[in-house]
């Protein structure tokens, strides 16, 4: 019998928080909260000299290359996570999280990445026309939110 009313007081505590609103955090709930603790900086950050770019501004700044295109005008679009060789590293506690593909200035292609996980590099057919401008945002999560365009 004792067993039984140690239930029935776990079970009616249970409905007493669920009343006020009071919940735990599920295991999924607190991978989020632990990655987002890790995402430290929304600043949109910039190449300061355009001419001469650091090594760490370059593994920063998305590489955009527009490749064959099919009958129907879809263009592969591969894109880097950093330019010109120097890829951005992917660690448990520093990694593009976020990668934003637009096309003359509407969203086209949203890719969330975990940390650790997988290193910077997708490719996307994208329909295009000549003179279409590609813009790529990708937010490190310690150094901001960088962005790089290519025109078509």
């Amino acid at each position: 019998m004792k067993r039984r009313d140690a239930f029935k007081k776990i079970g009616l505590a249970g409905i007493a928080l669920s009343t006020i609103g009071i919940s735990l955090p599920s295991m999924a709930q607190s991978q989020d909260i632990a990655k987002d603790n890790l995402i430290i900086n929304r600043q949109k950050m910039k190449i300061a000299n355009t001419e001469s770019p650091t090594e760490f501004e370059l593994k920063h700044t998305p590489e955009i290359s527009f490749l064959e295109s099919d009958e129907k005008g879809f263009t592969l679009v591969k894109i880097h996570m950093g330019s010109q060789g120097i890829v951005h590293p992917t660690l448990e506690n520093h990694w593009i999280d976020y990668m934003k593909i637009y096309k003359n200035d509407k969203l086209v292609a949203s890719t969330e990445f975990e940390k650790g996980s997988i290193r910077g590099f997708s490719e996307y057919f994208i329909k295009l026309e000549k003179g279409n401008v590609v813009l790529v945002e990708i937010g490190c999560n310690l150094h901001g939110i960088w962005t790089n365009t290519a025109t078509f």
